[in-house]
C-alpha cells in the first residue's frame, strides 16, 4: 500500500494482509528513481494507491436515476465541465430526491493536481507492477466511521497524518459532505489542543455557511489521537448543547484493527493504511487503463484456482474410481476362486460316476430336448374320444381307417406339407383362442347297406351334424358322401335292387381346437 502526500510517498509492507513494515520516498525525482529500482526487485504484488492532498475538491450535485453507459456518459460530461484537465474523479451516490423526477443525489470528487499522482502511476505501469486503485482518505473515512459505530446525523472525524497535517471530514447521515486538509505546525511549537480548536471554528463556521448540519441533532466530533495530544485535547474539549466530543485513543483503535506491535504515535496514517487494506471502497479514482495489470493479475489468480479446483476435483474422482477397481479386482478374484472351488467338486463327483459314452453338456443338451418335446406332445387320444363317443351312437356307421396330425393351421391335411389346397374363400383363419388343432380325416361305410342312398347319406349327415355340436369343434366337412352328389356324376342299377358289390363309404374331416395351456393329448 502507498500512501502519497505532496511532499513524499510511503510505503507500507504487509504480510498475510497485516502491515509489519514501511518505506518512505521523497516526492521528487531522486524520489521516483529509488521507488522505481525498489519495484524492479520487489515481487510483484497488487499496490494500492491512498491519497491526501490538498487538492482534493467535492462538489454536490444531482444526476438522473440512469444506469450503466447512460450515467457513466453523464457523469463524463458533467466532470468535462467542473474538473478539467484530470482523469481522476469519482462518484458517490448519495440517495435520491424526495421530489420531481427523484433523481439521484451524489457527491462528485476529483484530485484536481494529477501530477502529484501520475509519476508515482507510470512507474508501476512500467515495472508491470499491478495497481488495484487510487482511494483517498476522506472516501476511505466513511469505512472508518463504522469501525467507530459512529451513526450520528452530523458527525466530524479529525485525525492528524505525519505526512499531510490535520485532516477534518465531515459526514451528514453517512455521507462525505467536505473534508478540510489542513497544515500541522511541528509538534511542541504551538499548544496541540488550542491549534485543534481554532481549525475546528472555521470549519464549523464554513458548515454554517453552506448550511450542511442537521439542526436535529449535536455535531459529534470525533478526534484521533495518542499520549500528550490526547490529554491536552481532554482538557480543552468540553461538550454543550450542540457538540459531544469523542476522543479515540489510536492505541486502542490498531488493536482492534489488529495491527502488529504497540502503536505508540498520535499520527493515524498507520490506521488508514490498515483500513485500505482490510477494506478497499469499492469508488476509487484510478481509470481502467491504470488497473489493466491488476485485472490480468486477478484474472490469473482465478485461473489458478480454478486449475487448482479442478486438479483437486480430478484427484478426488481418480481416487474413488481407483478405489472402485480395487473392489471389482477383489470380486473377480472372489469369483474365480469360488468358480475354481465348484470346479474342483465337480470334477471330484464326476470322478465317482459310472463312465458314460457321452458328455455330460451332451447329455443336459439331449434333457433340455426332451423337455421341450415333453410341453409339446400330442397324442390323438382326445380327438378319437370324442369322435368315438358319437359313433358309438350311431352303430351302423363302422369306422376303417383314420389319419391324424396336430398343427398350427386348421387348413393343414394330415401327411400334407402345407395346408389343403382350396380356395382363399374356403380357408379358415387361425382363432387367438386356440394354441394348435388336431385335423382327422376319417373313413368309414354305412353297413349293413341295402342300397338306400337316401338313408345313408342322411346317417353321415348326422354324425357330422353331431360332431359339429362339440365344444371344441372347428369344422367338420363331408369330403365324400355314399353317393356322389356332384352333377357330373352317373348313378346306376335298378330300382329296389340290393347290391352286394356296393359299399356306403364316406369320408370325413374333423378339425378340433386346442386352448393355450392345454396338450393336445
Amino acid at each position: 500500500m502507498l500512501l502519497l502526500t505532496a511532499e513524499r510517498a510511503t510505503l507500507y509492507i504487509a504480510r498475510a494482509g497485516r502491515i509489519v513494515d514501511a518505506l518512505q520516498f521523497p516526492a521528487d525525482d531522486e524520489g521516483h528513481a529509488a521507488f522505481a529500482r525498489y519495484l524492479a526487485v520487489a515481487p510483484g504484488a497488487p499496490i494500492a494507491l491512498l491519497v491526501d492532498i490538498v487538492e482534493e475538491e467535492y462538489r454536490q450535485d444531482t444526476l438522473p436515476h440512469v444506469f450503466g453507459r447512460d450515467r457513466r456518459a453523464v457523469l463524463v460530461r458533467k466532470f468535462a465541465r467542473q474538473f478539467r484537465g484530470t482523469p481522476y474523479w469519482l462518484a458517490l451516490t448519495q440517495g435520491r430526491e424526495s421530489e420531481g423526477r427523484r433523481d439521484d443525489r451524489v457527491l462528485l470528487a476529483a484530485l484536481t493536481r494529477p501530477e502529484l499522482v501520475t509519476p508515482w502511476v507510470a512507474e508501476l505501469l512500467a515495472q508491470r507492477v499491478p495497481l488495484s486503485g487510487i482511494h483517498s482518505v476522506p472516501v476511505l473515512s466513511r469505512e472508518l466511521l463504522k469501525r467507530l459505530g459512529a451513526k450520528g446525523q452530523n458527525v466530524l472525524l479529525i485525525s492528524v497524518q505525519q505526512a499531510s497535517g490535520l485532516r477534518q471530514t465531515f459526514f451528514r447521515d453517512g455521507h462525505l459532505k467536505i473534508s478540510r486538509l489542513a497544515a500541522m505546525p511541528r509538534p511542541g511549537t504551538v499548544p496541540y489542543a488550542s491549534y485543534v480548536s481554532s481549525e475546528l471554528d472555521k470549519l464549523r463556521r464554513y458548515l454554517n455557511s453552506l448550511a450542511l448540519t442537521s439542526r436535529d441533532g449535536p455535531l459529534e466530533i470525533y478526534v484521533l489521537s495518542h499520549g500528550d495530544m490526547l490529554a491536552e485535547l481532554e482538557q480543552e474539549c468540553r461538550d454543550t448543547e450542540t457538540e459531544i466530543y469523542r476522543l479515540v485513543d489510536i492505541a486502542a483503535l490498531a488493536r482492534k484493527l489488529k495491527i502488529p506491535g504497540e502503536v505508540r504515535t498520535p499520527y493515524g496514517d498507520l490506521l488508514f493504511a490498515q483500513l485500505l487494506l482490510d477494506a478497499p471502497p469499492r469508488e476509487q479514482y484510478a481509470p481502467p487503463a491504470e488497473t489493466r495489470y491488476h485485472t490480468l493479475h486477478r484474472t490469473r489468480i482465478g485461473l489458478l484456482v480454478a486449475g487448482a479446483v479442478l486438479l483437486l476435483a480430478s484427484t478426488c474422482y481418480s481416487a474413488l474410481s481407483f478405489v472402485e477397481a480395487l473392489g471389482m479386482k477383489q470380486q473377480a478374484l472372489d469369483a474365480a476362486q469360488k468358480a475354481g472351488y465348484y470346479h474342483d467338486r465337480f470334477e471330484l463327483a464326476r470322478r465317482g460316476l459310472a463312465p458314460t459314452p457321452v458328455e455330460p453338456a451332451d447329455i443336459k443338451q439331449a434333457v433340455d430336448v426332451v423337455a421341450a418335446l415333453e410341453q409339446r406332445r400330442a397324442t390323438p387320444l382326445p380327438w378319437l374320444a370324442v369322435l368315438g363317443a358319437e359313433l358309438a351312437k350311431m352303430p351302423d356307421l363302422r369306422l376303417d381307417e383314420v389319419q391324424w396330425t396336430v398343427a398350427a393351421d386348421p387348413n393343414m391335411m394330415p401327411g400334407a406339407k402345407a395346408a389343403a389346397d382350396a380356395p382363399p374363400d374356403a380357408q379358415r383363419v387361425p382363432a387367438p383362442a386356440y394354441a394348435q388343432y388336431e385335423i382327422g380325416i376319417l373313413r368309414g361305410e354305412v353297413t349293413p347297406f341295402e342300397g338306400d342312398w337316401r338313408a345313408a347319406i342322411a346317417r353321415v349327415d348326422a354324425l357330422a351334424a353331431a360332431l359339429r355340436a362339440q365344444p371344441r369343434a372347428v369344422e367338420v366337412d363331408v369330403i365324400a358322401y355314399p353317393l356322389d352328389l356332384e352333377s357330373s356324376s352317373s348313378v346306376r342299377g335298378a330300382t329296389g335292387e340290393a347290391s352286394d358289390t356296393q359299399a356306403a363309404r364316406f369320408v370325413l374331416k374333423l378339425v378340433l381346437g386346442v386352448p393355450h395351456g392345454i396338450h393336445a393329448g
